[in-house]
């Protein structure tokens, strides 16, 4: 099913919340030794509208139910460490029968697809029946589902600003930081927008995943049969063009602009840490 995006209400004031929240998540993210952090200076969202189709509704897969399951129980010990009291824990045995042919092959090493087992283990010591974790659960009038949106967005007039700087290192000392400028001028983005919405949780992931012309399997994801574009990485694949404009140095003394090398080099490193950090199996996690 085709959606229409009024692209027309993506305001300036919208995208500099938006450069505020990116901003926020990249304080919290891992980078590379050899990038300082990343700062969103500006963004602009150009004329160029994506594709994009809704290719399946259904039933949240398992990783994500388990996930949020996992977080609040972690909130949950360490609520109970914090009282002092004993606790019902519940321990969780990864297992994945639901992940998708077409990202199976791109599961974390050591993972065995075939279920999930929940079982809930008594602490030592004794308990009330109205400890933690014996309270009964409230149900959310928000539903659970899981929903993939086929996007395909080229554009050359969106523009988003960054700022960082190129840490050469000795040993773990920091010999030299290069401030960098620079400018995305273009990209395609050719992916699966993995939506699920854990009204039990109160949360929402979200995940990428590969896109394809091939049919839509039942499971919602589409298996890309190209031998030639299998060949890439996923991020690669996800993201075939991506065009930068840099500059490399002080502006008040010696700037080189349009380094061919560190273009593709930052260009290979976001790719990377897409697939790193959003590429299923790996998703982010928001709560309401």
């Amino acid at each position: 099913m085709s959606v229409d995006l009024d692209w027309t209400t993506l305001s300036q004031p919208f995208a500099e919340g938006l450069c505020g929240r990116l901003n926020t998540l990249l304080a919290k993210m891992t980078l590379p030794s050899f990038l300082g952090p990343v700062h969103v200076e500006q963004m602009e969202f150009g004329t160029d509208v994506p594709d994009v189709q809704i290719v399946h509704i259904g039933e949240p897969w398992r990783a994500f139910r388990a996930a949020s399951m996992r977080a609040d129980t972690t909130a949950s010990e360490e609520a109970s460490f914090s009282a002092r009291v004993p606790m019902r824990l519940r321990t969780f045995r990864q297992y994945d029968d639901e992940m998708p042919t077409s990202v199976a092959g791109n599961s974390e090493p050591g993972w065995d697809e075939t279920s999930h087992l929940w079982s809930d283990t008594d602490s030592v010591g004794t308990m009330e029946s109205h400890a933690l974790g014996d309270e009964p659960e409230t149900e959310s009038s928000v539903p659970s589902w899981q929903m993939h949106i086929s996007v395909q967005w080229p554009t050359s007039s969106f523009r988003l600003a960054l700022t960082t700087s190129l840490r050469i290192r000795h040993s773990d000392d920091t010999v030299m930081s290069l401030p960098v400028s620079l400018m995305i001028t273009g990209l395609e983005l050719l992916a699966q927008v993995i939506v699920v919405i854990d009204g039990e949780q109160q949360c929402v992931h979200i995940s990428l995943s590969e896109e394809s012309d091939a049919p839509c399997a039942a499971d919602g994801l589409r298996a890309v049969h190209d031998a030639r574009i299998r060949s890439r990485h996923q991020g690669q694949r996800i993201l075939p063009y991506f065009a930068l404009e840099s500059q490399v140095g002080e502006p008040s003394k010696h700037v080189l602009e349009n380094v061919g090398k560190v273009e593709r080099f930052l260009g290979d490193t976001v790719r990377q840490l897409l697939e790193d950090e959003l590429v299923y199996p790996h998703f982010y996690t928001v709560y309401w």
